[in-house]
């Protein structure tokens, strides 16, 4: 897969561009080294990465956490953990790895609905712990209750923690996917072209650059309008409103529908 860094001069920003293409494709991500944790408490496990190819210098997330320059994660619970690195063209690479709890049956599952709401999120995951002792407890970022149900999601990585009645833990990194979102282009997408890009003085007929007034021309155009938004070098003059940003990457997603 390859994500363009530079444009061409049709979405230059309304100043020349060159094309430079970089392959995400050379990214690896792999596990080099991993200790289950010996106790519940204190926590003890680690995990260490390596990655390889794509363009350096790399960052480091787990379960979708800030991302750190180091790639290795000390004082974790068992559980199950995904780890992205991202290179500085900002492609990404994930592998998921699982601890497990020394002397302790605790373990954890969770099924999801995918989200299709693109801006407030509405995707739900739900799960279903074994092992351990029970009554369980399920902590999702600072709210920590009974229910195991967590609800109101963008897609994405989330990580939940269950809490057994012993004190031992058990981490979920839960992938909640993304849905159709059904983002209008008559309705959410054209009033922000015609508004922030297809002006007189920038993408429209007679300037020399794409005209973004016309909707094959969006179309054609629309994954390097979704990340050139999406890093914030389009439009050119003033930045975007972040929801504007969202709607545009949610409709290219949903496959630049004319609808």
């Amino acid at each position: 897969m390859k994500r363009l860094l530079i444009f061409l001069v049709v979405l230059a920003g309304c100043s020349d561009g060159v094309e430079e293409e970089v392959d995400c494709s050379t990214l690896r991500i792999e596990l080099k080294s991993k200790l289950d944790p010996t106790t519940c408490s204190p926590a003890d496990g680690q995990i260490s990465v390596s990655a390889f190819g794509g363009n350096k210098p790399y960052l480091f997330s787990l379960n979708n956490k800030t991302p750190q320059l180091d790639s290795a994660f000390i004082g974790l619970q068992g559980g199950r953990f995904v780890i992205e690195v991202i290179d500085v063209a900002q492609c990404t690479k994930s592998v998921e790895i699982n601890l497990t709890n020394f002397n302790s049956g605790l373990a954890a599952s969770a099924t999801t609905t995918a989200d299709t709401d693109c801006l407030a999120g509405n995707g739900s995951l739900q799960v279903s712990p074994t092992g351990g002792t029970a009554p369980y407890q399920f902590r999702y970022k600072n709210a920590v209750n009974s229910n195991p149900e967590i609800v109101s999601l963008k897609s994405g990585i989330h990580e939940v923690t269950v809490v057994d009645a012993e004190g031992c833990e058990f981490v979920l990194g839960v992938n909640v996917p993304r849905g159709n979102t059904s983002v209008s282009w008559a309705t959410d997408i054209k009033p922000i072209i015609d508004t922030r890009c297809a002006k007189s003085t920038c993408h429209v007929a007679g300037t020399g650059r794409a005209d973004l007034s016309k909707f094959e021309n969006v179309k054609s155009l629309a994954s390097e309008i979704r990340t050139r938004t999406q890093n914030k070098s389009m439009p050119f003059d003033e930045p975007m409103p972040a929801d504007q940003i969202q709607l545009i990457a949610c409709w290219v997603d949903d496959g630049v529908l004319n609808n």
